[in-house]
């Protein structure tokens, strides 16, 4: 079976100690306010790093009452890390750490940066956690090869993500409406998000391209707005955050889904999770992504796709005016259903499983 802790921040229990002495109508507030600035004030090596003790010695109380024969400590936060090796100290198990993530930021997009602090303190508790790791495990062979580097291990093993193939049970292929479906599910932020397809819509409007009237952009995970700005709210319906089945659903009515890429150092390297939840939908991908990159792999090994250049917004604008036309998909490679097998969340779990085993002795 699977049992749950729910583990505080110290910082939680020290500002509900200190709220107490607030008025009761105040109470709350202050006890908010004082958690999050108490995180803030050592934040070594994130913003979690009030939950290490606590965890540690919940951790600990729970191997004394039901023990369990190994550690997986999965980061971010990279606090994590510090709990498993701390855990392993203490009772003598193996522990495995995964990275889904690189823990020091690349400092190449407005939202992976750090604190001076963090700069100097991170690769010293990065290669303490990394030293007496049984494995460590990557979610992409770009951070396998930067890892190797940085630890001086070569035994880092690679299991992207995965999707589950039930999750797609039941839910509606297109509609068959005369409508043109494209989709997008994901965050908008800074260096990533939808902006070639929102450029790539715009541009066909301004042509008055034929069949333009078909098109539909169906998107979400990000609150509406910038449809309007683009100057096309008329074909771009932005369902901002919606549940995950409503997200799969949108994927699945679709003609086409829509995977970008980061900028920077994750232009390379970086394997979003909706990749493969859009392999799994079996709806053709036009990925703007970097030749060779790791998106560019799995596209190629799974196959069902087409990729096209970050920034190349008269190729988005041609997949586009294709479908719109009724020319239908161009340049898009057949699917390998023998291939996506291998990237269910079962094939997954299974790598992850012979990690686990061999950790322990097995």
């Amino acid at each position: 079976g699977t049992r749950v802790l729910r583990v505080p921040h110290a910082s939680e229990r020290w500002a509900q100690r200190l709220g107490a002495l607030a008025p009761a109508s105040q109470r709350q507030r202050v006890v908010d306010g004082l958690t999050w600035r108490l995180d803030r004030l050592w934040a070594i090596p994130d913003d979690a790093a009030a939950w290490r003790s606590e965890a540690v010695e919940a951790a600990v109380k729970a191997h004394r009452e039901t023990p369990f024969d190994a550690i997986l400590a999965t980061g971010s936060p990279w606090t994590s890390f510090l709990v498993g090796h701390d855990v392993a100290q203490r009772t003598g198990l193996p522990y495995v750490l995964d990275y889904r993530d690189p823990w020091r930021p690349t400092n190449t997009v407005a939202w992976d940066t750090e604190s001076r602090l963090q700069r100097w303190f991170s690769p010293r508790l990065e290669r303490k956690a990394a030293a007496k790791a049984a494995a460590i495990v990557t979610t992409t062979q770009s951070l396998t090869r930067s890892l190797q580097k940085d630890n001086g291990r070569d035994d880092i093993q690679c299991i992207t993500n995965g999707f589950v193939p039930s999750d797609f049970d039941g839910l509606p292929p297109p509609p068959g409406d005369g409508l043109v479906r494209v989709s997008y599910t994901g965050v908008w932020r800074p260096g990533y998000g939808p902006d070639l397809l929102y450029q790539a819509v715009q541009r066909l409007k301004e042509r008055g391209a034929p069949g333009i009237e078909r098109l539909r952009i169906d998107t979400a995970g990000f609150p509406p707005g910038p449809a309007q700005t683009f100057g096309v709210q008329d074909i771009v319906h932005e369902h901002g955050r919606v549940p995950h089945a409503t997200a799969l659903r949108l994927m699945t009515e679709s003609d086409m889904v829509f995977l970008p890429v980061s900028n920077g150092f994750f232009a390379m390297a970086s394997l979003p999770g909706k990749l493969f939840e859009y392999v799994g939908s079996g709806r053709p991908i036009l990925a703007a992504t970097l030749p060779g990159s790791e998106v560019a792999r799995v596209i190629e090994d799974c196959g069902g796709g087409r990729q096209i250049l970050p920034d190349d917004v008269e190729a988005a604008a041609g997949v586009l005016a294709d479908l719109c036309a009724g020319r239908g998909l161009t340049g898009f490679s057949a699917q390998r259903p023998e291939r996506v097998s291998a990237y269910t969340r079962a094939a997954t779990a299974r790598q992850m499983a012979a990690i686990l085993d061999k950790a322990v002795g097995g």
